[in-house]
């Protein structure tokens, strides 16, 4: 791999594809000081308890008026940098740039295609094409989606032990070249059967379950989720997220090259 400089807003990549779906911190937006105080009445059940709400986009979501999301409450983002080796999302530049103008924390996401392409070249082209993370306070550390992709099977043709080595793969080769682990993204069903009883170390937990109450079966080894999709219809454009802990807990994850994930 090739030495990493920050690039949170490189150029896209010529090819095109992909049909997957997919300072706010003390003190920061209006949206923030709203949940804390507990004023504002989201949509979903999940988004009215207090804590740190937010969101991910990818290109089905397209123009986010960002200032609307922020004025919701959305204290971060998670925007859809690529997919596989080549696919960049034409909409990454300017909900990222979107995102930070608003004042939420945002960082890049990629959808991992363990079909096409190793987990080295993947984390590469991440990182080229808006994945980065550096302890700046507002740049939220590299997301990696695992999931089932529509028309392939679910494994991908993997068996389980050669899943945990391409996410293993992956997960080192971002490290390595930033100093953080990615987070990961799953769902309980997904991550069981394709990968099984098994979670790499310090791994922070992203995990989607659309529920009104917060989820305690998890996958893997992990005992505690970062992170908790709740909704893909509200309140906030795209996909809805809940930070599981304190602020200061928040603070650490944005900005702490020495984070350790609470899960694992």
């Amino acid at each position: 791999m090739s030495s990493y400089r920050p690039r949170h807003l490189a150029q896209p990549a010529d090819d095109a594809g992909g049909t997957s779906r997919r300072s706010v911190l003390r003190g920061g937006a209006l949206g923030a000081v709203a949940l804390g105080t507990g004023t504002v009445a989201l949509g979903a059940p999940a988004a009215n308890a207090a804590g740190i709400h937010g969101q991910d986009v990818s290109g089905w979501q397209g123009r986010v008026d960002w200032a609307a999301q922020a004025a919701l409450g959305s204290r971060f983002a998670y925007v859809k940098a690529t997919e596989g080796r080549s696919y960049r999302s034409p909409d990454f530049d300017h909900q990222y740039t979107g995102a930070g103008n608003a004042g939420l924390v945002r960082g890049g996401y990629h959808f991992a295609r363990p079909d096409s392409g190793g987990p080295e070249e993947q984390a590469e082209f991440f990182l080229n094409n808006g994945g980065g993370w550096t302890g700046d306070g507002v740049t939220l550390p590299g997301m990696v989606d695992f999931e089932a992709y529509s028309g392939l099977p679910r494994d991908y043709g993997l068996s389980a032990q050669e899943m945990r080595e391409w996410i293993s793969g992956f997960s080192i080769a971002y490290r390595e070249a930033t100093g953080r682990r990615p987070v990961l993204y799953t769902n309980l069903h997904w991550w069981n059967d394709v990968v099984g009883d098994w979670t790499p170390t310090n791994s922070p937990l992203f995990l989607a379950s659309y529920s009104s109450s917060s989820p305690s079966t998890l996958p893997g080894r992990w005992w505690a989720w970062e992170l908790w999709q709740y909704s893909d219809s509200g309140p906030f454009a795209g996909d809805s997220n809940r930070w599981h802990g304190s602020e200061s807990q928040f603070e650490s994850f944005v900005a702490a090259s020495d984070y350790d994930a609470i899960g694992i």
